[in-house]
């Protein structure tokens, strides 16, 4: 698996056996369309472990895989994985650094990022008026008249 491209993740292509196409059926896996070979991806490879071996650690996990810690850590940070619960290790909340399971920010700080998100965007298109916004009460008549007398 070559990182080198910036990709994260690795996606068969073709069959390493026939050299036919992969068919994705979900979770990371890959079936050939003409032997039946079945591949995972990373994501399907570390999920795929993580439900035989609940609790384990990245380092126990991209040693059994093969895949990067770097790449576990993304699939964390993607909310695609999560840390169980009763693991030790945590993931820190990029904002106040609390411990969560997954994602970049605590159930607290999601919420308060996304409220000031929308506090900064302003007020809706439907209540802005000026141009585009159309008078229910006008039939359009106004609008092609040369003398804009009001």
């Amino acid at each position: 698996m070559d990182y080198s491209d910036g990709t994260l993740y690795y996606t068969p292509r073709n069959c390493k056996s026939c050299g036919e196409a992969m068919e994705y059926r979900g979770l990371g896996e890959y079936v050939c369309e003409k032997c039946d070979i079945r591949e995972f991806d990373d994501y399907g490879k570390v999920r795929n472990y993580i439900e035989t071996h609940r609790g384990a650690t990245a380092i126990e996990i991209e040693q059994e895989t093969g895949v990067p810690k770097r790449v576990i850590r993304q699939l964390l940070r993607e909310e695609r994985i999560a840390v169980s619960k009763d693991s030790k290790i945590f993931l820190k909340c990029e904002s106040c650094g609390c411990d969560i399971l997954a994602g970049h920010y605590c159930a607290k700080c999601g919420a308060d990022i996304r409220k000031n998100s929308m506090l900064m965007k302003g007020p809706s298109r439907k209540n802005i008026s000026g141009f585009g916004r159309v008078d229910k009460n006008n039939d359009g008549e106004f609008r092609f008249r040369k003398n804009y007398d009001r």
